[in-house]
């Protein structure tokens, strides 16, 4: 993760998760995000095989349970890349994916941004 400091009031970072490959139909976890101090939130999705359906799950107590939707669900296809971005407080935040259509596995790259202004 790359972090920056910009002066004693703004905060800035960006990385990316493992690309996550579904093994099932249902919704797996794709990665998850601390977002507590960051404002703006910004995820780039992409496919390289099939295409994927995903949404963005958000959560108020640190990570424990993720009960809101922060993105609902959308398509990710091998045509070109996704931007979503989450502007909403959430302290925590997890990528969920599965296939767009049932057995046919695709990867999904995650990279992801925020600052706290």
């Amino acid at each position: 993760m790359v972090q920056r400091l910009l002066n004693r009031y703004l905060y800035a970072m960006y990385d990316s998760f493992d690309d996550y490959t579904t093994t099932g139909n249902d919704y797996a976890d794709a990665g998850a995000w601390d977002t507590m101090i960051l404002k703006t939130k910004t995820f780039l999705f992409a496919t390289t095989t099939n295409d994927l359906t995903v949404k963005v799950l958000g959560s108020m107590d640190g990570g424990a349970t993720y009960p809101y939707t922060a993105v609902s669900e959308f398509s990710v296809t091998t045509a070109a890349a996704v931007t979503k971005e989450v502007t909403s407080y959430y302290t925590n935040l997890k990528v969920q994916v599965k296939p767009a259509i049932a057995d046919q596995h695709g990867t999904l790259s995650t990279q992801y941004a925020g600052t706290s202004f």
